[in-house]
């Protein structure tokens, strides 16, 4: 787990613990989504003929990372349409990797450090649709191109928007993230429902597709972007290396080993959220991360020492016209120091 896994996870916890002060919002996230795309099933395969022998659940997590630095580098990734039985595997029977497996058990424990809502990283939750019923659903809306039956690929059709055709099921039958992730979404969908996405910005004409998509099937879509942090002045992937000094295993030994849990909880949100901001652009800086993690050692101090009022003002000015709380505009008054005073009722629900 990486500054920008941090930034994303810090900003969805805070949104739902504060909309959830006012509203009833439904979370959702599937780990069936990254364990279907086709960069995990090869990583999988990769693991398994060369590395057959290991004990993933006993590799640490940041070498788990180095061994998916070196699978790509490797050229090393077989077609995906002879790696059919993981798909099934996971389709079936829920099955994940034991590498993955162990990765995800490594990421529910930093969460619970950083006293993050689990998503639910490791339950199984079968997609609602199959790859059939989701393309059948879009193509009566016309909303889907499937050449399958001439030997092609399935597009999302875009089209009427001035959006180009995006292919999401190859001719080689491996559907791509996005069908996944309308497998889930479309079932949910209702008129007038409020749907919120939050994703990474370099996805965004994806995520500008699946807006139309969810407008047309009668929900009210909005977005949420967020930036990767910048490594060392460089915007890039987890697979190209570099990281080895800011995984988040680093960051907490070093963070708890100079501040309490609730210092370390509260910081680390006025540092990803408040001083990084929504976009990218602003690289990872310990020496600021410490100042948010003085400040908030100080704001739990007085909170616990004043027993502030709750201020609801401050939670109510947050509030999106979409309906939800923005992390940034409620996270940044507390890091000002704006007044009314952060309440210990507060940090505790949103921060905590």
């Amino acid at each position: 787990m990486l500054p920008t896994h941090v930034k994303g996870f810090l900003w969805v916890d805070v949104l739902f613990r504060a909309t959830r002060l006012f509203a009833e919002p439904e979370y959702h996230w599937s780990p069936r989504t990254p364990n279907l795309t086709g960069q995990t099933i090869q990583f999988w395969d990769h693991l398994d003929r060369r590395h057959g022998a290991v004990d993933f659940g006993s590799v640490p997590p940041d070498d788990l990372g180095r061994l998916y630095v070196r699978f790509h580098s490797s050229g090393d990734a077989r077609p995906l349409d002879e790696l059919r039985h993981y798909i099934d595997r996971v389709e079936h029977e829920g099955w994940v990797h034991p590498a993955t497996r162990a990765m995800s058990l490594a990421w529910k424990r930093h969460l619970d450090l950083l006293g993050v809502r689990d998503p639910g990283l490791l339950v199984d939750r079968p997609l609602t649709l199959s790859t059939e019923e989701t393309v059948e659903r879009l193509v009566r809306h016309r909303l889907c191109l499937d050449h399958r039956r001439y030997g092609g690929p399935v597009y999302l059709d875009g089209t009427r928007w001035g959006m180009p055709l995006r292919k999401v099921v190859g001719a080689d039958g491996h559907a791509n993230y996005l069908l996944v992730i309308l497998r889930d979404l479309l079932p949910r969908i209702s008129r007038g429902r409020q749907v919120l996405f939050v994703y990474d910005e370099d996805l965004a004409h994806d995520y500008a597709l699946l807006g139309r998509i969810a407008s047309t099937l009668g929900a009210r879509p909005s977005k949420l972007p967020l930036g990767r942090v910048p490594i060392g002045g460089a915007l890039r992937s987890s697979r190209y290396g570099g990281w080895d000094e800011v995984t988040i295993g680093r960051l907490s030994e070093l963070c708890l080993g100079e501040f309490g849990p609730a210092a370390y909880r509260l910081g680390m949100r006025l540092y990803f959220i408040a001083m990084l901001k929504r976009t990218s652009g602003e690289p990872f800086r310990p020496d600021l991360l410490r100042r948010a993690l003085l400040r908030a050692e100080r704001m739990v101090r007085e909170a616990e020492e004043r027993g502030a009022p709750d201020p609801a003002s401050r939670l109510l000015a947050s509030i999106r016209p979409s309906g939800w709380a923005d992390p940034y505009r409620l996270t940044d008054g507390l890091f000002a120091g704006r007044p009314p005073a952060a309440s210990r009722a507060l940090l505790e629900a949103v921060y905590l």
